[in-house]
């Protein structure tokens, strides 16, 4: 089990047994829960970009 399943932000569930398999992948109520945080970020980021015409460099 990967770390981020552990933390229950992923869903994960395997169909079938042999090759080739199917794994759909979801997130959790948990996992859309950090959504809002996501979209904060994005619009921080996108309102920069928009100020200063570029995205901010490393070490800003």
């Amino acid at each position: 089990m990967k770390s981020n399943e552990k933390k229950c932000f992923i869903s994960r569930k395997v169909c079938g047994k042999k090759p080739p398999i199917k794994v759909p992948y979801s997130l959790t109520d948990f996992g859309k829960s950090f959504v809002p945080v996501l979209e904060s970020i994005t619009e921080w980021g996108n309102h920069v970009v928009c100020e200063k015409g570029e995205f901010v460099k490393e070490g800003f």
